[in-house]
């Protein structure tokens, strides 16, 4: 978000153009936007982190636990997932919780590139940043795992401050937690990833519907 936001003032400020806050909002909220921000974050964070990740004797894959997962226990989290979007579902339709403005400037959206990017860009980078990275090097500390599931969520949540209600900050706190325990559990940042591209899939498909009926 930071590099759009920098990046579109360089572009308004070399074209001497004057816009409005309200515009700057729009366009930040646009689906193009989120498209040209997650590449900007594949270009610059992905990189910096696989560096970051590499060790002398130890590759980032190990650091970041990019490893197999065993699947017979898949049916857990696969439940544990659908009953965690039931409720925010349930708390957005019947007890009328903020759906926030991203989630209302998506509704009844076609824009291809911008569901790719929430469906399978935005989980992976965000995955192997706060359940690979950071969730290794907390977990081995002081916090333990207790608080590595706290503090990993709140900035979890804090991550995505601005573009959804204050509801569903809360179930993005829960959710995170799931995928530390998911990671805990497996011993591979990759059970998170696809638990959070098939959540994000089936809450755009959600979003999506909801937007054209």
């Amino acid at each position: 978000m930071l590099l759009y936001i920098v990046g579109f003032g360089v572009f308004l400020d070399a074209r001497g153009a004057v816009i409005e806050p309200a515009e700057i909002r729009r366009q930040l909220e646009a689906p193009a936007s989120l498209v040209a921000m997650s590449f900007a974050g594949w270009l610059l964070v992905l990189p910096a982190l696989l560096l970051a990740s590499s060790f002398r004797g130890q590759s980032w894959t190990q650091t970041l636990a990019v490893r197999g997962f065993a699947l017979r226990h898949l049916w857990r989290w696969l439940l544990a997932l659908a009953t965690l979007l039931a409720a925010e579902i349930l708390a957005v339709e019947f007890l009328a919780a903020g759906q926030g403005d991203f989630t209302q400037a998506i509704a009844g959206s076609r824009h291809i590139p911008m569901v790719l990017t929430v469906v399978l860009v935005a989980p992976l980078l965000e995955e192997l940043i706060f359940r690979g990275y950071l969730f290794r090097a907390w977990r081995r500390s002081a916090l333990g795992l207790s608080g590595t599931l706290l503090l990993t969520s709140a900035l979890f949540a804090l991550a995505h401050w601005g573009q959804y209600g204050t509801e569903q900050l809360g179930f993005l706190f829960v959710f995170s937690v799931m995928m530390g325990l998911a990671r805990e559990r497996s011993g591979s940042v990759l059970l998170p990833v696809f638990l959070h591209a098939l959540g994000n899939l089936l809450v755009v498909i959600f979003v999506l519907c909801r937007g054209v009926f």
